[in-house]
């Protein structure tokens, strides 16, 4: 007879600890979050006249500033910058040794030594806090929010009906509002020249090699070198945005490839040569799927927020020269560019978040496409190369692989290829490849992208992780350290995660009350739909970074290796916010609404493209829609904690 061996105790207890924290972190920021942080910011720093000690002396604020320094504001109380909504921090510290209190109430009262000299020798600079908070969206706009999420929700699945537009099993469905550049000469003379791709890619290849070298010789002080910042702050946080507006436009700048797809390109012309170097083997059958770009993007992540690489400018320049050697390595074994399409984890990510972008190279005919015998666009011709990520623009409806290199308006004999600027999220409109691979990467761009806001706020980094490490050390006897505690927490609010959206199909599936489709079929096909949620959030997020930060660049194009040079006068300009602060945060809320409507109407079209029944379409659709309402408010709670700077 089976027995069930109990669980340890020592497990309840983590578990437990988890669960309560999570519980109580969901909590609305003017109920917890918001005091919370206000305590810690109070316990650090608690006011004008709170001392408290310091090693063998105690410390008293006498000035507090902002920390983005905005127009160079002092306070002489704790409060938040009136420009950029900030906690202020320290500034002027007065320190007293012990003992010696008595003898300046003394000297306060009129004594023989003049008190105000004895006092301002005592007055010292603070240290600045290593990571800053800046503030979330107020309480009233997080409760509108949620409000606003709940009505448009329910009125938005009250007015669904049956979907009738690219729904046909035709090329139809392929069918949505566009405007051609290439109908535009100059546009297309550009793009179709031979030197079109090394043009653009050289300067960015230019600021890449900036950054490797300032990362690598700099100051190591983040805020003072120009790598983190550019990488992290401004690149990073903008990636998302080309992908939305111009698919991916990355991919056809990417310094990564740039400089061995250079080297290949000129080998042909080498005397003697009639084809370019490498091996050009056929990338392996095992490795044709999108799992090792999902490996690399789970590690990318761990290296960001465990490891901390933006406080590192070193480690940014060598994960740059690691993917240029990866890059290469792949381009001069194998043939054709597999690197970027299995392998490369930020152009997959752009390339899924690219099928809601705007900006997309498709075929003008498909019946031309489908009588061509010679297919140039895939195998290439005198004219141009074959495509790098072997798409035929014949059968090619997404943007997902597509590297916008432009090789196909090049090679293509009837001039059968256009740019199209397009509406967005066009590529979700139609059917899908329903590619288990694929799920599981749109599935872990969610997970990550909802892990990024998580990790950078109060609610984790001290409500979660230093408990769990106590918790740990003290059941084992041995500190796990802060990388191994961090990981363990990743792990399980990934494996947790994802058994929630097992159980969300696994309740669609139930209430469709089909027996045809199996649970994998749920998984897959409700994987796209949820891709807006997931976009509006990362949009929104790294607003918040990119216009906070992003002033820091300023400073830094006069002095990128932190050396104390003024190259432009920049150096001394003061750090502000880009835009004000109450338009950053009406943009996010109007994008976690967006997002949170284009899913509903996407899961409604999903669901009646699996069952041609009403009734069973509408069944299967009310738990997504319940998830995804709870995804979208969880986004939202995200917005409103204080969240930390990604540089110092």
């Amino acid at each position: 007879m089976l027995q069930v061996t109990p669980m340890p105790h020592f497990i309840w207890r983590i578990l437990s600890l988890v669960l309560f924290t999570v519980l109580v972190g969901m909590l609305p920021q003017g109920v917890l979050a918001q005091d919370s942080d206000q305590a810690l910011a109070t316990n650090d720093h608690t006011g004008h006249a709170h001392e408290h000690a310091s090693g063998d002396a105690s410390e008293e604020v006498l000035e507090w500033i902002c920390p983005m320094e905005c127009n160079d504001l002092r306070f002489e109380e704790f409060t938040s910058c009136p420009i950029c909504g900030m906690d202020v921090v320290p500034h002027r510290v007065r320190r007293v040794a012990p003992g010696d209190e008595a003898i300046f109430g003394e000297l306060d009262e009129g004594g023989f030594f003049d008190s105000d000299a004895l006092m301002s020798e005592a007055e010292v600079i603070a240290e600045r806090p290593e990571r800053a908070l800046m503030p979330g969206v107020p309480n009233w706009i997080f409760y509108l929010g949620c409000a606003l999420l709940i009505a448009l929700s329910f009125g938005l699945l009250l007015v669904l009906g049956k979907p009738t537009r690219n729904m046909q099993k035709t090329s139809k469905r392929w069918d949505y509002p566009r405007f051609e550049l290439t109908r535009l000469a100059f546009f297309k003379a550009f793009v179709t020249w031979r030197g079109f791709q090394p043009l653009v890619q050289l300067p960015v290849v230019a600021l890449f090699v900036l950054v490797i070298v300032a990362g690598l010789i700099g100051s190591q002080d983040p805020s003072r070198n120009i790598a983190p910042v550019l990488t992290w702050n401004i690149w990073w946080m903008g990636l998302i945005f080309f992908a939305f507006f111009a698919g991916e436009i990355w991919c056809t700048v990417c310094p990564w490839m740039a400089v061995p797809d250079w080297i290949k390109r000129l080998s042909r012309k080498l005397p003697g040569r009639d084809r370019p170097i490498g091996l050009e083997r056929t990338w392996p059958r095992a490795l044709r799927n999108l799992y090792p770009a999902i490996v690399m993007f789970m590690a990318l992540t761990w290296l960001e927020l465990a490891y901390e690489a933006p406080y590192r400018p070193a480690l940014t320049s060598i994960m740059g020269l690691t993917m240029v050697a990866m890059a290469a390595a792949s381009l001069f074994v194998f043939e054709r560019k597999g690197f970027c399409r299995y392998v490369c984890p930020v152009g997959r990510v752009t390339g899924a978040y690219g099928t809601t972008g705007m900006l997309e190279i498709r075929r003008r005919d498909s019946q031309i496409c489908k009588s061509c015998q010679t297919k140039d666009c895939f195998h290439g011709n005198e004219r141009g190369l074959p495509c790098p990520t072997g798409e035929f623009m014949g059968a090619m409806n997404e943007n997902s692989y597509c590297t916008m290199c432009t090789e196909c308006l090049k090679t293509c004999p009837h001039d059968n290829i256009a740019i199209n600027v397009r509406a967005p999220i066009a590529d979700l409109l139609g059917p899908h490849r329903k590619r288990l691979d694929e799920a599981w990467l749109l599935l872990a761009i969610f997970l990550v992208t909802i892990f990024h806001g998580l990790a950078m706020i109060p609610v984790w980094t001290r409500q979660t992780v230093p408990p769990l490490r106590d918790t740990l050390e003290a059941t084992f006897g041995v500190d796990p350290g802060y990388l191994l505690t961090f990981t363990l927490g990743m792990v399980g609010f990934f494996g947790a995660s994802t058994l929630l959206y097992l159980g969300v199909c696994w309740l669609s599936k139930l209430a469709s009350g089909n027996v045809f489709y199996r649970l994998r079929d749920f998984f897959i096909a409700y994987a796209y739909p949820l891709l807006p949620v997931a976009l509006a959030y990362h949009l929104a997020h790294n607003a918040l970074h990119f216009f906070y930060e992003g002033s820091k660049l300023l400073r830094l194009i006069s002095d990128p290796f932190g050396w104390g040079w003024d190259l432009f006068g920049t150096a001394k300009s003061p750090l502000s916010m880009v835009v004000p602060l109450d338009w950053l945060w009406g943009a996010q809320l109007t994008l976690v609404l967006l997002g949170n409507l284009a899913t509903l109407w996407l899961v409604n079209r999903a669901t009646h493209r699996m069952f041609g029944n009403r009734r069973q379409a509408i069944k299967a659709l009310i738990p997504v829609a319940i998830f995804a309402l709870l995804l979208s408010v969880a986004a939202l709670w995200l917005l409103s904690q204080p969240m930390e700077m990604r540089t110092a």
